[in-house]
């Protein structure tokens, strides 16, 4: 596996690419982490992948080894500016793009933004609409002031044990991934830089324009949803599938964490969808 660092040496006029690993050999396949995740959710997908594909499994800005942004996630655009670096450095024209939970809502942003880049896209347990509702710690996290007082007890709480129970998945490779997931929210500063990340914005107004985004999709689309999923409404994956212009909706047996809880399957679907046609 060759692994990508952002803090190579691009030039002066050219953003750095986002920490990323490369793995395997074919047609390359962006994987897109949610949030409080990192590239590691793919770490199960990843081999199942790459005997057919090359597989470039990216951290976000502010998870996992990519510094954050100083806009956070607010700003779509230098999100779409990291995501192209690592393209550049990979040396590919297009790719096709997968994302989970938040990193959903980047794949459509960046397949709207850069149609010719993308050839197809999958999302997977898919938070684009205006009616999603973050989970109740997250929303407590964004109320100024309140939510900095609660942030090192909910985020104790979250890292000792509630993210754990999130996952389905059982084993200490998994309790490992999901371990690493808080690295770069312990210690020192460590609230203060997730409280970073989850203010993004208002969350009906920001998915109001990823929604909006999806008619403007070309890529063929793959939306795949958790049937125990009880994060992300059920319909939002046939929502998404009948918004963008080539969509297709699928349900598997499993909860939001799709790629940890269902990895077998998730590959098998995603190698599927996203094999170049004959």
């Amino acid at each position: 596996m060759r692994v990508g660092r952002a803090g190579g040496r691009p030039s002066p006029r050219e953003p750095e690419p986002f920490a990323h690993d490369v793995a395997g050999s074919g047609p390359p396949v962006l994987l897109l982490h949610g949030l409080p995740t990192s590239r590691r959710l793919w770490q199960l997908v990843v081999p199942r992948l790459a005997d057919r594909f090359t597989v470039v499994p990216v951290d976000l800005p502010g998870f996992g080894d990519t510094p954050a942004l100083p806009t956070g996630l607010r700003d779509p655009l230098p999100l779409i500016a990291g995501l192209e670096a690592v393209r550049r450095q990979l040396g590919a024209e297009r790719w096709s793009v997968a994302g989970h939970d938040a990193g959903a809502t980047v794949a459509v942003h960046y397949a709207a933004a850069r149609p010719e880049r993308v050839q197809r896209l999958a999302v997977l347990s898919p938070p684009l609409f205006p009616d999603f509702r973050p989970p109740w710690p997250f929303r407590w996290l964004r109320w100024p002031v309140v939510g900095d007082l609660l942030a090192p007890g909910l985020l104790a709480l979250l890292w000792r044990g509630g993210l754990r129970r999130a996952v389905a998945a059982e084993g200490p490779e998994v309790d490992a991934i999901v371990s690493a997931f808080g690295r770069p929210f312990r210690g020192a500063g460590g609230s203060r830089r997730f409280l970073h990340l989850v203010r993004w914005g208002s969350p009906r107004e920001v998915l109001a324009r990823t929604a909006a985004l999806l008619p403007s999709i070309t890529a063929p689309t793959l939306a795949l949803q958790g049937s125990r999923d009880r994060l992300v409404p059920r319909d939002f994956a046939p929502r998404a599938a009948a918004a963008v212009r080539h969509g297709v909706a699928a349900e598997i047996d499993a909860g939001h964490f799709l790629p940890l809880d269902a990895d077998g399957e998730v590959a098998a679907r995603l190698a599927g969808w996203l094999a170049p046609p004959a």
